[in-house]
């Protein structure tokens, strides 16, 4: 499984770990966000739906970073860029800390949008050209955003309750000057990208339907992976049929309740991650395309259960197996589209954008839903995009795939 790395030069390996750490610190960012809402609500005296506006700029910010992070290699060079784009992310959380107006804290989602935008974009067609477009490669690049979405409810969990909230966004701060750092001393090849070479800014594969069903997966799956870890700790807090379960009441319900949520969103990831793995060692025995639509179908079974049920074991269970199941279609996405991506630089960038497309709509929708018919009713919304993401991941199994004349040409 991992053969491929061990064919990589000593440079290229180093890139490579850069790439893995810095979705770490993405998965660290994604996760720490939906664990701190609660707190900021509360400290800042937000509404649901305000809440939900500020998830939706964080997805706005992706949405934008998919276009600018394209665009800016062109004339500042990759390193250069990353660099720029990536340390908006943790201004924003910096943000968050200092003040609480609302117009400033809408900057700050906008900023961490834009940095973690511009990191999966350099990273997932980085990783896709180092690995000849392996699923191997890309699943164990998110298995490292997993691994940072696993840890980060649990050290907001330790460090908020040792020094507050303000001290748990300060680790995602620290995570990434450190990931800035192995961004500087990256080198690479090809840095400045050829202006003249029209590959570099043509957006021709917008006409190739197979990259259209490849890209309104990804806007079906980031629409639901977006709007589920913002709003899963919230839900769970607030979802009365779950905390009757807990037999507690006062403060004693609180905590318990407080914690469960928050493993809860562990859980999730730490189930994501091993599926992930499995997914890289599956892809060497069945076609990706059919391993997304099986995942696509079991993400609908599970999350229709986690809806209904009432039961903590049933709600439990449906939250680890919702995470097995989507694991995998994401990196695979990218790994399918690599016909593309590894053509057109600017397919990387506009499979993002058309994603956070869906992304910034859908946890606006479920917070604003969510204050008139209660959180299940907000949550309920998700659905509608899992069935979508089902549809069209039955298309990419269906519908012949188109490959591009310059990468027939290339190969």
């Amino acid at each position: 499984m991992f053969s491929f790395i061990k064919k990589l030069a000593k440079n290229e390996r180093a890139i490579l770990y850069t790439c893995f750490f810095a979705f770490f610190c993405n998965g660290s960012l994604a996760l720490m966000m939906g664990s701190a809402m609660p707190d900021l609500k509360l400290a800042y005296n937000l509404s649901d739906t305000v809440s939900g506006l500020f998830l939706s700029a964080h997805s706005a910010g992706n949405l934008i970073a998919g276009f600018i992070s394209g665009i800016v290699p062109l004339y500042l060079g990759q390193k250069k860029s990353i660099i720029l784009l990536s340390s908006l992310a943790f201004i924003g959380f910096a943000m968050m800390i200092l003040w609480g107006n609302p117009v400033w804290l809408f900057l700050a989602f906008v900023f961490t949008g834009l940095g973690r935008g511009a990191v999966s974009n350099f990273d997932n067609r980085m990783v896709n050209l180092l690995s000849g477009g392996s699923p191997i490669g890309t699943n164990l690049l998110h298995s490292s955003f997993a691994v940072g979405a696993i840890t980060a409810p649990m050290i907001f969990l330790v460090v908020s309750r040792m020094f507050g909230w303000r001290a748990a966004l300060g680790v995602v701060v620290a995570f990434g000057c450190i990931s800035l750092t192995n961004f500087g001393r990256m080198k690479l090849k090809q840095d400045k990208m050829d202006r003249k070479d029209k590959t570099n800014s043509t957006v021709t594969f917008l006409k190739n339907p197979s990259f259209l069903i490849l890209a309104m997966m990804m806007f079906c799956y980031l629409c639901s992976e977006y709007a589920i870890n913002g709003w899963l700790v919230t839900y769970i807090q607030n979802k009365e049929s779950l905390l009757a379960g807990f037999g507690k009441t006062g403060e004693e319900l609180t905590a318990a309740v407080k914690a469960y949520s928050q493993s809860m969103a562990t859980l999730m990831w730490v189930v994501m991650l091993a599926g992930r793995l499995f997914c890289a060692w599956l892809s060497t025995r069945v076609p990706q395309k059919k391993m997304m639509m099986v995942a696509s179908f079991g993400v609908a079974i599970f999350y229709g259960l986690m809806l209904v049920s009432s039961s903590i074991p049933v709600a439990t269970i449906c939250v680890a197996g919702l995470g097995f199941c989507m694991a995998g279609i994401c990196p695979m996405i990218y790994s399918d589209a690599a016909i593309f991506t590894n053509t057109y630089p600017m397919a990387t960038s506009f499979i993002l954008c058309i994603g956070s497309g869906g992304a910034i709509l859908m946890p606006t929708v479920v917070g604003t839903l969510a204050e008139r018919f209660g959180f299940t009713g907000g949550m309920s919304a998700i659905f509608v995009t899992v069935l979508l993401l089902v549809v069209f991941a039955v298309l990419n199994v269906t519908v012949k795939t188109r490959v591009p004349k310059e990468y027939k040409a290339q190969a």
